[in-house]
């Protein structure tokens, strides 16, 4: 069972040249993988939640990427608000899983409570472990010394091990990082909460991890370049490598900091200080701005789409109901790829729902000239418009978070503020919490119950979805009274037209000179060929 067969998959730019962009997969038999789902399950049970910090929201149940990218933009927007600057270096390690020092882990498991029965085990299906190439044919196998089998179901949570406590090394004696203050009771909305200090607890939070994606915080250079080389020395001591090349940074000045760009060394080298980077798929800025975000949810959108053209859009054999099942299947779930954490702008609900109405036109076969409204667009495909998915989806992530347990990161942050800080004058940029508060009102939920409704999963998804679909409601009879009252206006102008008026039918030639005024008779104007415009509109005669 220590035997397998590996696959190569390119993964982003593919060269000939090298092995940098490409990932292992290991093929397993099947008695293998059901042992090691044995070994798994009482892993889980009794000691993945107990080793791995709370940052650490891979491999986990019950978590995902939209609890980090949420915990990331939470961060920037409270120091934006607060008005402290924040720097976040995003570290990328080589072939994390494939650079595993064995001898390490081994030395490990038993620390952390695991049994020597089960760490002998484990250790039968790594040692002398050989492995083949399949690439359209079978190679010689070779001895593998090193790493972890990507492709078994054990090697994410031996890696979350692994990858815990050289963190825990890293860090353990560090204070820098971001401090917040957070209070899980008392409303969201009231601020007045956090200053009670006997009943507020503080936080310290350095580090934002999923699998080997790692994310680090702090507001000061100096704290910056202190973790960066407390991280450096502890990847060393377990036989990881930092790459330099796919490590950067961000930084995101408060407003009026005279902080200049950052220079963060690690082994003696500069790293890359970027505008923006694509965290777990999600694009954050140095200006707290989802312009970037947006524009590539719709290019990524877009390409979706395309890639779907012969095979689904442009099948006959495939009815609408199909067709608009699998564009809300792929398209629209690459569109709001993390929105359940967006803080957005009109414009950028514009833009989306623009997307949203040029692709459903565009698969059931609407041109502009049929002139169909945007209600019925959606009323044909039977969706909602982007508005009400968005708040939707905010909704849902919102109730999610009052359902976690306290000791949870996102739900801390939802209920935090920076430790550190002050707002500034005037009106503060748009927060996430405003954003609920106006999807609450727009479902006509109570702000003041709203926490103790979704403490109830059941209870809070109809909620969410009545109130949704009663929003939409009204959007679509506010567009038909706006519409009706348009086509009134339009005809009490046609109405109180003077009667000193003449209707003209005029013949274009396209290549003669234009024709002003009106005669008695209509001017017709001949070529080689014609073409012959007839243009009905009211000319006003001097009196």
């Amino acid at each position: 069972m220590n035997n397998f067969k590996v696959n190569s998959f390119g993964r982003g730019l593919v060269t000939s040249d090298g092995c940098d962009n490409y990932r292992g997969i290991s093929l397993l038999s099947i008695a293998g993988k059901i042992l090691c789902k044995v070994i798994l399950n009482r892993l889980n049970t009794n000691l993945l939640d107990e080793i791995v910090p709370e940052s650490q929201c891979g491999f986990r149940k019950n978590r995902g990427t939209v609890d980090m990218i949420f915990c990331a933009i939470q961060i920037q927007e409270k120091c934006k608000e607060q008005n402290k600057d924040l720097y976040i270096l995003f570290v990328d390690l080589t072939k994390a899983f494939d650079t595993v020092s064995r001898p390490g882990l081994w030395c490990i498991l038993p620390r952390i409570g695991i049994p020597p029965k089960m760490v002998q085990i484990i250790r039968c299906f790594h040692d002398g472990m050989k492995a083949g190439l399949v690439n359209g044919k079978e190679e010689d196998d070779f001895h593998v010394s090193n790493g972890i089998k990507q492709g078994c179901v054990l090697a994410a949570t031996l890696f979350s091990f692994l990858f815990s406590i050289m963190m825990l090394s890293a860090f353990k004696n560090s204070d820098a990082g971001i401090q917040i203050s957070y209070r899980t009771n008392g409303g969201v909305f009231n601020l007045h909460r956090l200053r009670a200090k006997t009943k507020v607890t503080l936080a310290l939070i350095s580090e934002l991890l999923y699998a080997d994606d790692c994310a680090i915080v702090a507001h000061s250079e100096h704290d910056l370049q202190q973790l960066a080389d407390s991280l450096s020395i502890a990847t060393k001591r377990f036989g990881l490598t930092i790459s330099i090349k796919k490590t950067e940074m961000l930084f995101q000045p408060a407003r009026g900091s005279t902080a200049s760009t950052p220079k963060i060394k690690i082994d003696g080298k500069i790293l890359n200080c970027v505008d923006s980077f694509t965290y777990l798929g999600s694009s954050l800025s140095s200006s707290n701005s989802l312009d970037k975000e947006i524009s590539t949810r719709i290019a990524k959108a877009n390409a979706s789409y395309g890639r779907l053209q012969k095979r689904v859009w442009c099948d006959r054999g495939l009815s609408i109901e199909t067709k608009c099942a699998v564009y809300k299947a792929v398209v629209l779930s690459a569109l709001l790829y993390g929105c359940e954490s967006w803080t957005l702008y009109r414009r950028h609900i514009k833009l989306l729902d623009q997307f949203h109405q040029r692709c459903l036109r565009r698969i059931m076969n609407i041109k502009w000239f049929n002139k169909v409204t945007n209600v019925k667009v959606l009323q044909k495909a039977k969706t909602q418009s982007i508005d009400t998915l968005l708040t939707l989806s905010q909704l849902r992530w919102s109730g999610h978070l009052v359902r976690m347990s306290d000791d949870r990161l996102p739900k801390q942050l939802f209920y935090s503020e920076l430790s550190e800080g002050h707002r500034l004058r005037g009106r503060p940029t748009l927060r996430f919490k405003d954003t609920l508060k106006k999807s609450l009102q727009n479902c006509r939920i109570a702000t003041a119950q709203w926490e103790t409704t979704a403490s109830n999963r059941r209870v809070w998804k109809q909620l969410t979805r009545k109130g949704a679909a009663a929003y939409e409601q009204a959007k679509r009879r506010a567009h038909a009274e706006k519409r009706a009252a348009t086509n009134a206006g339009t005809e009490s102008r046609g109405s109180s037209i003077p009667c000193h008026c003449v209707v003209a039918s005029v013949h274009l030639n396209l290549d003669s000179d234009p024709i002003y005024g009106c005669t008695d008779e209509p001017p017709t104007l001949v070529l080689g060929w014609t073409l012959s415009i007839t243009i009905v509109d009211h000319i006003y005669l001097e009196a």
